[in-house]
């Protein structure tokens, strides 16, 4: 009778590890990185003074990005691999791959993004 409740045991168990195993999804580790961009100004610097700008760092994560300065852009520079594409206030979208500077078309306010890496 022991050896009976012992096979039973040891049977209940190996279901179990393996239905635990089986429940578990192929974990693949995807490599987050942050893209650096830079958001230049429509506007004419003061004589003698830097061009306006901003800069952030995003995830490049395939999810949406919220841009919150109010800075009329006129271009968009990127470093890195990053494919991203950023939304301007008024309808704009523009698009950069990689280390680049592109032009924003009119000039606008941005106000999201998105960047991956693919």
């Amino acid at each position: 009778m022991i050896s009976f409740k012992i096979s039973a045991v040891l049977a209940i168990l190996a279901t179990a590890a393996t239905t635990s195993a089986a429940a578990l999804p192929n974990q693949v580790t995807s490599r987050v990185f942050n893209a650096a961009l830079e958001f230049w100004g429509a506007d004419t610097p003061e004589a003698g003074g830097p061009p306006t700008s901003y800069s952030l760092s995003v995830p490049v994560d395939d999810n949406v990005f919220v841009i919150t300065n109010t800075l009329s852009v006129s271009k968009i520079s990127s470093v890195g691999g990053a494919i991203c594409t950023i939304f301007g206030a008024d309808g704009s979208q523009t698009f950069s791959a990689g280390e680049e500077t592109v032009d924003v078309g009119p000039p606008q306010p941005q106000v999201s993004g998105i960047c991956d890496n693919e």
